[in-house]
């Protein structure tokens, strides 16, 4: 991944889409309790009123939302389960070490408790990124076939997203030491730069910042499409 091109194609993806992200933030902004605590994830009030509308209305996955067997309490329960390891994984982001052995199972025993009936792998990826904005990276098919060229090993299995994961840091990481050779800034001025400046101003102030795991999804949209 080329730096450059990392910001010309989130700038399209910002400039196109702009409008929509109210219902990203405001989504963030509903989940703020359970992002501090997994514990504070209720069924009716986040599951099915926000995460749930989210999918539908941001996601578009009319599909998944509208089945009436989709198990969204046993998803609950599920992620209610799983609260030491959000708990271990709080404060990591896309740029943390894929490689430790504890980090890795834990990405992928949270990814594995969201596999309920009718709740996909781009719909499992959205849920997580809702509730860890910093680490976990949403992906579609589109997306992963355009990543599978780079990494054959991924897959829509626990272990081929968490291989996703490791390609997408391996690519941000080449574009962000490509800016800091060029500009002789260091790498984490750079990523903070990126995610205070690339969103679109046009929801104002109260919606300026955005992850660096979020606007890697923007890039790869533009990049799939």
């Amino acid at each position: 991944m080329k730096y450059k091109d990392l910001i010309d194609k989130v700038q399209l993806y910002e400039n196109e889409n702009w409008f929509g992200e109210f219902i990203y933030f405001k989504t963030l902004g509903q989940l703020r309790d359970v992002l501090e605590d997994i514990r504070n994830l209720k069924f009716k009030e986040h599951v099915m009123d926000v995460i749930r509308i989210f999918l539908l209305q941001w996601g578009q996955m009319a599909r998944t939302v509208e089945r009436e067997d989709t198990e969204w309490k046993k998803l609950t329960d599920n992620l209610l389960s799983m609260r030491e390891s959000f708990q271990k994984l709080r404060g990591k982001s896309l740029l943390d070490d894929f490689d430790n052995e504890e980090i890795a199972e834990h990405i992928k025993s949270i990814y594995e408790s969201a596999y309920v009936k009718n709740i996909v792998p781009t719909a499992i990826s959205k849920i997580l990124h809702l509730l860890n904005p910093d680490l976990f990276v949403m992906w579609d098919e589109k997306i992963r076939e355009k990543y599978k060229k780079k990494n054959p090993a991924i897959s829509i299995s626990a272990n081929g997203y968490l291989e996703f994961l490791k390609t997408v840091q391996t690519e941000v990481k080449e574009a962000i030491k490509e800016e800091s050779e060029r500009s002789g800034r260091s790498e984490q001025d750079i990523v903070e730069e990126i995610c205070t400046n690339l969103p679109s101003k046009k929801l104002g102030p109260e919606y300026c910042r955005k992850t660096l795991a979020k606007l890697i999804d923007e890039y790869n949209y533009i990049i799939a499409r």
